[in-house]
């Protein structure tokens, strides 16, 4: 094991009663720090030295890296085999067994993304992508495209981005879902989101998405069914100190909440367009690049 438990405590900066979901809040701001810092292109090294083993602490916390099997074992022939190959089968085994969580989480992110990369090789370049989170009906999305194509002269084309994300469903690659979904919103070109109120609020209040007040002031959309979309976003948490507490603002980016979604749910776009239940709401990614034609995405959907 890297860390003992408690080093691993020292790390996250975290006290001994702490429990798993304290430990997810907590690493969550270590996160969203990180993540800004690529964005704002002020990442140094000694940075992301931190951030790693601030992540190794976080995954021996969270049982992701078990304890060292301490049972002798017999030599058989693969041993044998690995002494022949001059390699150590012991540290081979404790590198699965301790990494077998990740392995797995990181092959199906590698599946992931590797279909994505297919299918940016094989397809025209898009003029806008959209990206789908929530519970997704994958059959739809061809029909969204095409009616977007149809409505919009001056879009050719339309990439979209997939990511399965619920409360109500068990997935078993929910762990590389969350993480694509963290890429689609801080490193890639998608600039426009259909989410589930779920995702929403998972990742509205880290500051992933544009505030919009000035967008549908300016496109004259009538927003007030998305009122309770309004927030506002939080800066830095205050860490709870017991198991029964729960983290609390320290301090907000904005002062007034503003307007970081738009619920299209009834829009007449989407009448015949069910790409994504049970709601559907509209964002955009913090400092998005092909503003003109999101605005016309916007008008189109917010009918």
């Amino acid at each position: 094991m890297k860390y003992t438990l408690k080093e691993s405590r020292a790390i996250m900066e975290i006290p001994a009663n702490s429990t798993k979901e304290d430990i997810e809040k907590k690493y969550d701001v270590i996160l969203k720090k990180y993540r800004q810092m690529k964005i704002d292109g002020t990442l140094t090294e000694e940075a992301q030295e931190e951030f790693q083993k601030k992540t190794d602490a976080y995954r021996i916390l969270m049982g992701y890296e078990a304890e060292e099997p301490k049972e002798p074992k017999k030599e058989t022939y693969v041993d044998k085999a690995f002494v022949k190959a001059g390699m150590d089968r012991k540290k081979v085994d404790n590198f699965f067994h301790y990494h077998k969580y990740h392995i797995l989480v990181t092959i199906a992110v590698v599946i992931i993304i590797a279909s994505t990369v297919y299918s940016v090789v094989t397809k025209v370049e898009p003029d806008i992508t959209i990206g789908i989170l929530g519970e997704v009906n994958e059959q739809a999305t061809n029909t969204l495209k095409q009616k977007i194509t149809n409505s919009l002269p001056e879009i050719k084309e339309v990439g979209s981005e997939t990511v399965m994300l619920s409360d109500r469903i068990n997935d078993p690659n929910s762990a590389a879902y969350i993480q694509k979904a963290m890429i689609l919103f801080a490193a890639s070109d998608t600039d426009v989101f259909l989410l589930s109120k779920y995702v929403f609020d998972r990742y509205a209040s880290d500051g992933a998405f544009m505030a919009l007040d000035d967008v549908v002031r300016d496109l004259s959309i009538d927003v007030k069914s998305s009122e309770y979309l309004k927030l506002k976003v939080v800066e830095e948490w205050n860490q709870p100190q017991a198991p029964t507490e729960k983290r609390t603002v320290k301090s907000y980016s904005d002062s007034e909440p503003r307007l970081y979604g738009i619920d299209v749910t009834n829009s007449k776009f989407f009448k015949d367009v069910d790409v994504l239940g049970p709601e559907k709401i509209l964002a955009v990614r913090a400092e998005p690049e092909k503003l003109e034609l999101i605005l016309k995405l916007i008008k189109l959907f917010a009918k």
